[in-house]
């Protein structure tokens, strides 16, 4: 199978360069044909399918050095073949995430796909590979992740509130941005009794039960909460400094490219976290034998896949010979 894949990651690299590499990964090849580009806050992957797999990296690299000056290429990571097809479960299932079994991914990975196909020209190859890896990673999250107990993100993050001597359940937390990463963590901070929630967001419409919508013109007031939960895209910081002397709060970024100015870490009364420092806090060492089965179980799932993919090949190559 002719497919690879060249990407960076939150093992691979520091938050900083990953957040260069998303920009230039997104500016060349967001609206191009024939790649799938996977992009999340932990990630940005390049998908593709070519007769040379080493020419088409040299090829992806020209087009990041363009976007990018100084080195990067010892952060990036490659994968051809059935390695590619096997990373790709991995990171569907989410046991390759900074956070296990973090539930977006599958999400992510599905839109990625989508939104390359409506743009046409996908390989045969290409089409084959996602689909048969967003199964793979779905029966891995059946199987054995979902009966994990609790939600890790929502988790970590209120291990964190409660780490700062604040009670959850007191706090106003401003969301910013209508992401299903931020939807999931209100509904959390529901369940938890916290009743002061407010997001804001670009939208102008749409379903925000129990909930107080502000607007992204209401933003310049984010340093009037407790808690303040950054989890959108944007091409700058939607975050950058605090209008007026604030009080103690805790600032969560989420995404990557960063929404919070990293430089707010200084402030004395603000305490920032960003999504490597949430995973970190997350990651729990009696994950260890759990990834280690569930990397085994995807290895056999895709050699299945690969073996039926070559079988198919071969017979759709006999039968135009019998023509």
């Amino acid at each position: 199978m002719q497919v690879g894949v060249v990407g960076i990651n939150h093992k691979s690299s520091s938050l900083a360069l990953r957040e260069r590499l998303a920009r230039a990964f997104q500016k060349e090849f967001q609206s191009a044909s024939n790649w799938i580009l996977l992009s999340t806050c932990n990630r940005t992957e390049l998908f593709f399918c070519a007769p040379s797999l080493a020419g088409k990296q040299i090829e992806i690299l020209a087009k990041l050095r363009s976007q990018i000056s100084g080195s990067f290429e010892h952060a990036l990571y490659s994968y051809f073949g059935q390695d590619c097809f096997h990373h790709l479960g991995k990171v569907i299932s989410g046991i390759d995430s900074a956070i296990l079994g973090e539930s977006d991914i599958q999400r992510q990975a599905k839109l990625a796909y989508e939104a390359a196909r409506k743009r046409g020209h996908l390989s045969h190859e290409l089409h084959y590979l996602f689909q048969k890896g967003l199964k793979i990673g779905k029966e891995i999250r059946t199987s054995f992740l979902l009966s994990k107990k609790g939600v890790p993100l929502p988790l970590a993050i209120q291990s964190i509130i409660e780490g700062n001597q604040k009670v959850i359940k007191n706090c106003r937390v401003l969301f910013v941005g209508n992401s299903s990463i931020n939807r999931q963590l209100m509904v959390f901070f529901k369940q938890k009794g916290c009743h002061q929630l407010t997001l804001c967001t670009r939208m102008k419409q749409g379903e925000f039960s129990n909930l107080k919508v502000t607007h992204w013109d209401k933003l310049s007031e984010w340093d009037c909460y407790d808690v303040v939960i950054c989890g959108t895209n944007h091409d700058s910081f939607v975050i950058d400094r605090p209008e007026k002397q604030v009080e103690d709060t805790l600032l969560f970024d989420l995404s990557v490219p960063r929404n919070i100015n990293p430089s707010l870490a200084k402030h004395p009364k603000l305490t920032l976290y960003n999504i490597d420092q949430i995973g970190e806090i997350a990651r729990k060492k009696k994950d260890e034998k759990e990834i280690l089965l569930c990397e085994n179980v995807i290895e056999k799932a895709v050699e299945r896949q690969m073996k039926l993919f070559k079988e198919r090949r071969q017979a759709k190559w006999q039968y135009a010979a019998a023509l």
